[in-house]
């Protein structure tokens, strides 16, 4: 987790407010280390020791009974856990005594967030910002001294409190005035470096007219010569409390020019500025370019990039003919970006083509050429496992596609003819710059149990691939090996709760010497079982359902020469696709008779608000079951053992 100390911000602004001159307040921030006593939940004990606590006011200036927005930064406290544990939903508070100009206590709390707690290690809380209110009797300048930070944990269903009382070592981390606002001056704040034309300016502020429109422009050193449109768009706005955030951005460079301003912001009421030096892109190397494909089928669109431009010039991006000549019907103008880069989007249209040509405003001291090949179209499909469910979803691969084209899929009899779109309920299916194809189609629930013919079309490219459509079926992994081959045997579609048997078979249908295996199927109807094939005889493993009228899937399984491979230890299929995508989840290696939880985790690992799924792992330590994505914030899928430092293992899911 991160540490931070938070400093003093540097000298005051000069400011303008109806022709007057004044000093801006500075934001008022400091770093106490004082030493706490804190009190443990659950009857662990006691814990004493020096603590940091770093804390940013704003604004400076509040009225009577407004709101004073904190930032909260906390060093490691003295407090630890005796278990390791993952994800426990924690709510930090800091409560601090008034002095001068209010008396009492306020309390800043945080948002609540997923903590992962180390075993024997100081527990830190990670930064968190929370807004209070002073009295309305408040005046003149207050004094802030942290006195407890106090923290509220969930774990089994019980909240737990850990407060830390400040003990000895304390002392005012800053002030804020209550003090009518109205009359002063506005403070605002610029970048203290150098910033480019065609990037955002982030501004900041204070004591601007709560909720007004504030308007920005840039003058020239001196105050005069100032143009609204040197600015193109922004984000600023003035808050309820008289707080001035967010950004406007610079006009490009030909109308922005380097050297040192002053930016201007007025809401109509108040105006203030803040000194600002502008200085474009300036390339440090040679230009390069480069495609993200060597060569494409016609029809395709690969991107053409480059770096080290002058920021904010027109880039001509031609393809050349093996004499060559400029194929002009070829041609594509787009505009380098301020860090001196660009991206061409280049449609290959005529087969002639040779090469790329790339200059930079046609200037031929700026000319770059890289060859380039029209390809025929030989693109390629592959269906993962090649079964799905009447309704499930299955992921697609391939490469050599044409890029810049969408494809479509459509379901075909096995040998290719009469396809049907209908078939196909969903698609996520996208081409990748590099021609390769991703995604997952969703095959109609209405399908008729069948072996059929995936196809798809993108340009004029097209691919077929054996898939499998059956309420229930199972998929080995790997579907080939030497003898001795632990097989993953996942299966879909099967009785709730009913008892499977998994056995070999030869060639005339017969079982094999291998030992039968059984797995009682999970709530969703899947299972997951180890089959250990040690005859050399085996032809394919076959499971059964332990009832009256059972259902019965085999699938093929080929005995080879070599040693064994190491299987998967978790597994996603599908690894993406659309909200409500149904993902099974199949993992080994894991404890015998353990539970297993899997949960939906975002992009900073935090769960989702999908509910979590467990199950009791298999005595050969397996397990299978499905997870449904409903969360637009899943960017992973983890599974994690319900034991003191027990396996956790994680694998993403892109969301289509």
């Amino acid at each position: 987790m991160l540490r931070r100390a938070v400093a003093l911000t540097a000298g005051a602004v000069l400011v303008w407010t109806g022709g007057a001159v004044a000093l801006a307040p500075v934001a008022h921030a400091g770093t106490v280390t004082p030493t706490v006593h804190c009190s443990l939940p659950a009857g662990q004990g006691e814990a004493t020791g020096p603590q940091q606590m770093s804390v940013d006011l704003s604004p400076a200036v509040v009225d009577p009974g407004g709101k004073v927005h904190a930032k909260v930064t906390l060093g490691p406290s003295p407090a630890t856990s005796g278990l390791s544990l993952s994800d426990v939903p924690t709510t930090p508070s800091i409560d601090f005594a008034m002095s001068g100009g209010a008396t009492g206590t306020v309390t800043v709390t945080g948002p609540q967030i997923n903590l992962d707690i180390p075993s024997g290690k100081p527990i830190e809380i990670p930064p968190y910002e929370g807004d209070f209110i002073i009295p309305a009797s408040a005046k003149g300048p207050i004094s802030f001294t942290p006195v407890r930070n106090l923290t509220r944990t969930k774990v089994l269903g019980s909240t737990y409190e850990t407060p830390c009382d400040v003990i000895s070592g304390g002392g005012s981390i800053g002030t804020v005035t209550a003090e009518g606002t109205a009359g002063l001056p506005a403070t605002l704040t610029a970048p203290t470096t150098a910033v480019r034309p065609s990037t955002a300016v982030a501004l900041t502020g204070s004591l601007w007219t709560a909720g007004a429109t504030p308007v920005p422009s840039l003058c020239a050193a001196d105050g005069g010569g100032c143009d609204t449109g040197k600015f193109v768009s922004g984000t600023l706005a003035i808050s309820s409390s008289g707080e001035l955030t967010g950004s406007a951005v610079l006009a490009a460079a030909g109308a922005v020019a380097d050297g040192s301003y002053l930016v201007k912001v007025s809401d109509g009421t108040k105006e203030a500025t803040a000194s600002l030096t502008v200085k474009a892109y300036v390339p440090g190397g040679p230009r390069t370019i480069a495609l993200s494909r060597p060569g494409a089928p016609l029809g395709s669109v690969i991107k053409v990039t480059g770096s080290n431009y002058f920021q904010d010039r027109w880039i001509n991006t031609v393809a050349l003919d093996a004499s060559g000549a400029t194929l002009d019907d070829t041609a594509v103008y787009v505009k380098s970006t301020a860090d001196g880069t660009f991206s061409a989007d280049f449609t290959v249209s005529d087969p002639a083509i040779a090469a790329i040509q790339v200059d930079e405003g046609n200037d031929p001291a700026t000319v770059l050429t890289t060859p380039f090949a029209v390809t025929d179209a030989s693109a390629t499909l592959s269906a993962g496992a090649a079964k799905v469910k009447p309704g499930g979803t299955i992921t697609l691969s391939g490469g050599d596609w044409p890029t810049g084209t969408t494809p479509a899929a459509a379901l075909c009899a096995a040998d290719g003819s009469a396809c049907d779109s209908a078939r196909i309920s969903g698609s996520t299916l996208r081409i990748n710059a590099d021609g390769t194809l991703a995604g997952t189609v969703t095959v109609a629930g209405s399908t008729p149990r069948a072996v059929y013919a995936l196809q798809v079309t993108a340009g004029g490219a097209q691919a077929l691939t054996p898939l499998t459509v059956a309420p229930t079926f199972v998929v080995l992994t790997p579907s080939a090996g030497p003898k001795g081959t632990a097989v993953t045997v996942l299966g879909q579609g099967f009785a709730k709760v009913a008892t499977v048997s998994i056995v070999g078979l030869r060639a005339d249908g017969s079982q094999t010497s291998d030992p039968v295996r059984t797995k009682v199927v999970g709530l969703d109807g899947a299972f997951s079982q180890t089959f250990t094939v040690n005859a050399t005889d085996t032809v394919a493993i076959r499971v059964r359902e332990v009832l009256v009228n059972p259902r019965t899937e085999t699938a093929a399984f080929t005995v080879q020469d070599g040693t064994v491979p190491a299987g998967p230890s978790f597994a996603l299929s599908p690894s993406e696709g659309p909200l409500g995508t149904v993902v099974q989840v199949t993992g080994r290696g894991f404890a015998p008779v353990a539970t297993v939880s899997v949960t939906g985790r975002t992009a900073d690992g935090k769960q989702t608000s999908d509910s979590y799924v467990t199950r009791v792992i298999g005595l050969d330590g397996t397990f299978a079951l499905n997870f449904t994505v409903r969360d637009p914030a899943t960017r992973a899928i983890r599974a994690c053992e319900v034991l003191v430092n027990g396996k956790i293992v994680q694998q993403s899911f892109t969301l289509s």
